[in-house]
């Protein structure tokens, strides 16, 4: 199979796997001949490295001994961290769901929809599958549940 477009560095051969620690092996040499210098580069943007590649770049660090942290570099949102989340409702209704999601979000309380693509893509599907279900962090659960059970002003009500 030929590909004009594609020049002289096409390859049209078959794809292989790449084993995870043959590649940080190999990640692990390039590392150990690069300057202090050129590891405090790499190590300024973790998020960019893949697994292999921040394993070995850790490694070279603490080996070398340069104290550079690679979690305190990585951005808030790439840090692993453990959350306990509850379901607070269910929906079967997709609009009701976001005007709920949309209330905590204004309220600055983080929350999540879980399986309201599957109701997005076939909204029979709603209540073989449980549902949709706004789900909030375990400490702002009672807040976001007070907030969600306030009364619904009706606008004949607003208008006297």
């Amino acid at each position: 199979m030929s590909y004009p477009f594609a020049g002289p560095q096409w390859y049209d051969g078959p794809m292989e796997r790449i084993d995870p620690e043959q590649e940080r092996q190999r990640l692990a040499s390039s590392y150990s001949n690069m300057t202090n210098e050129q590891l405090e580069g790499l190590a300024a943007d973790p998020a960019a490295l893949t697994e292999p590649a921040y394993r070995a770049l850790k490694d070279e660090i603490e080996r070398r001994g340069l104290g550079i942290d690679l979690e305190d570099s990585l951005p808030a949102e790439n840090r692993s961290e453990t959350r306990e989340l509850v379901t607070i409702r269910r929906f079967r209704d997709l609009p009701e769901a976001l005007i709920a999601r949309g209330l905590l979000e204004s309220a600055d309380i983080e929350c999540f929809l879980t399986d309201d693509n599957m109701v997005r893509l076939d909204w029979f599907i709603s209540n073989a599958i449980g549902n949709m279900k706004l789900r909030v962090n375990k400490d702002d659960a009672e807040t976001a549940l007070e907030i969600l059970n306030q009364p619904v002003l009706d606008n004949e009500a607003d208008e006297l």
